[in-house]
């Protein structure tokens, strides 16, 4: 495994860290998180029967690589035994032999560290079954050098930041809401996992707390954005365009209301005035589909 601090291995073809999800499987995700499995008859010298292969989206990097070892191949005991050869004492050890027998779960989990990658076994309890043979267990491979998989992205998604402060310098109508409770910012880097939210602009923030969000126009009022004090997104756009409004009774939670655009959202309590303005505003703005969703905390 001398080659996975440069990339990682599907079969014979071996991929540079860094490569995009779609050059690896194309055509398999749409969008969102992407996932997809891949027939693979070995890696790394083990027998496997698929690899299972994560992205931020189609459209990023490969960061992490799941192998399903194949039950035919090497015994459970075997494979960690050739691992600890290979990479020395893991760093981490979890096992749990009282769950020895059952196809559902691990009976021993390890970590090793090395660096930007991490590499980790789980073996399950007995062979588990899959759509490409049974497996005893999964081999992870990790990439977390979350910088260089940012880089190819970050000018661009700065530059549409830039655009958009430059368009709130002069908003020609502003809507505020405040909800029940504080409105997190999404996990960065952005521009790796959510290219559509933007930074929201200083003029727009400085009129939000924590609490706060607010739906805005440019200076022509014909391009609206919806802005909490951190992110931002703009409407209209082909993953901007479809707005959910969600009302959930009571039930074993408390319910709760909620708007959301994509990956943007902000949460209230039940009956939320302030999630209801916010959807009588949104309704009336052409070029977006709004559905509402009903239904119970369970």
């Amino acid at each position: 495994m001398d080659d996975t601090a440069q990339g990682f291995r599907i079969g014979d073809a071996f991929y540079a860290w860094g490569t995009l999800f779609e050059a690896v499987a194309p055509g398999t995700v749409d969008g969102g998180y992407a996932h997809t499995e891949i027939a693979c008859a070995s890696a790394y010298g083990f027998a496997t029967v698929h690899a299972g292969i994560t992205a931020p989206r189609p459209d990023r990097p490969v960061m992490g690589l799941a192998y399903e070892l194949a039950a035919s191949g090497a015994t459970p005991k075997e494979v960690f035994a050739q691992l600890v050869i290979r990479l020395g004492a893991p760093s981490e050890v979890d096992r749990e032999e009282e769950n020895a027998g059952s196809s559902d779960s691990v009976v021993l989990h390890a970590q090793w560290s090395h660096g930007d990658f991490a590499i980790s076994l789980s073996l399950y309890g007995a062979p588990r079954p899959s759509d490409f043979g049974d497996g005893l267990g999964k081999l992870y491979l990790s990439w977390g050098n979350v910088d260089a998989a940012s880089a190819p992205f970050f000018d661009a998604w700065r530059a549409a930041n830039a655009e958009l402060a430059q368009v709130a310098a002069s908003a020609a109508t502003l809507h505020t809401f405040s909800v029940a409770c504080e409105i997190n910012p999404l996990l960065e880097p952005r521009c790796l996992h959510h290219p559509e939210i933007l930074e929201t602009p200083p003029s727009i923030a400085a009129r939000l707390g924590p609490t706060g969000f607010a739906l805005w126009s440019d200076a022509t009022g014909t391009r609206w954005h919806l802005s909490t004090a951190a992110d931002s997104i703009v409407l209209g756009r082909p993953d901007s365009s479809a707005v959910q409004v969600i009302e959930i009774e009571p039930a074993k939670g408390g319910g709760f209301a909620a708007i959301e655009v994509g990956a943007w959202s902000v949460r209230s309590s039940r009956l939320s005035r302030a999630i209801a303005d916010a959807a009588r505003e949104l309704e009336r703005l052409p070029g977006l589909t709004i559905t509402r969703h009903a239904g119970y905390d369970v």
